[in-house]
């Protein structure tokens, strides 16, 4: 089996790096299934397998200048796949060590009032991180995850696409990740008070 590019991916190639979005939605045919089987297996997770493909498209877009002098697309692809996935596991991990310290440190407090006031402060980090969103993110977390629309019926509530939706809601949850991640102390500065209780 040959492991180089055959002329009609090489030609692909050449016009997506050029910016042609035919060229791009021709490979993103070819390859989104692939991409979405590896990463449902690995994850276990539609949602996950999903945000992987749009993430890895997203990529190849974005370096889409370096696709002509690429010899072996096929293997070059798999490993943007791979690394991406092994990335994305390794801060699942990092996020389930995390909630589950959260929870050993709030079963260790003291009682229900102390419970309370956990409870209360991160349910205001997340209003917080969620009154930092823009509009429409902010739109579309709220009808899919606290009012539990489905996407296609957000699309439809919103007159959006539905890849537009996915975009939105991918890009709500990072920016929700990253104004815990930079707010967090005041959450572990409670649970070190509850714990020494």
């Amino acid at each position: 089996m040959s492991t180089a590019c055959s002329y009609e991916e090489k030609e692909l190639l050449r016009r997506l790096s050029e910016g042609d979005i035919r060229a791009f939605t021709v490979l993103f045919n070819q390859y989104k299934n692939k991409i979405y089987t590896l990463a449902f297996k690995i994850t276990g997770s539609v949602f996950l397998a999903e945000e992987t493909v749009q993430e890895i498209f997203t990529k190849l877009w974005i370096r889409r200048q370096e696709l002509s002098a690429i010899v072996n697309f096929n293997a070059w692809f798999n490993t943007i796949t791979r690394n991406y996935l092994f990335s994305l596991m390794k801060s699942q991990a990092a996020r389930e060590a995390r909630e589950a310290f959260f929870a050993d440190q709030i079963s260790y407090s003291s009682g229900d009032a102390d419970q309370d006031i956990l409870l209360k402060q991160t349910e205001a980090l997340l209003r917080n991180a969620l009154c930092a969103l823009p509009p429409q993110q902010n739109k579309v977390y709220h009808l899919i995850r606290m009012q539990g629309m489905k996407k296609e019926e957000v699309a439809v509530k919103l007159n959006l696409s539905k890849e537009t939706v996915k975009s939105h809601l991918s890009k709500a949850i990072k920016n929700i990740r990253a104004y815990y991640m930079t707010h967090k102390d005041s959450v572990v500065t409670w649970l070190l008070i509850l714990s020494a209780w």
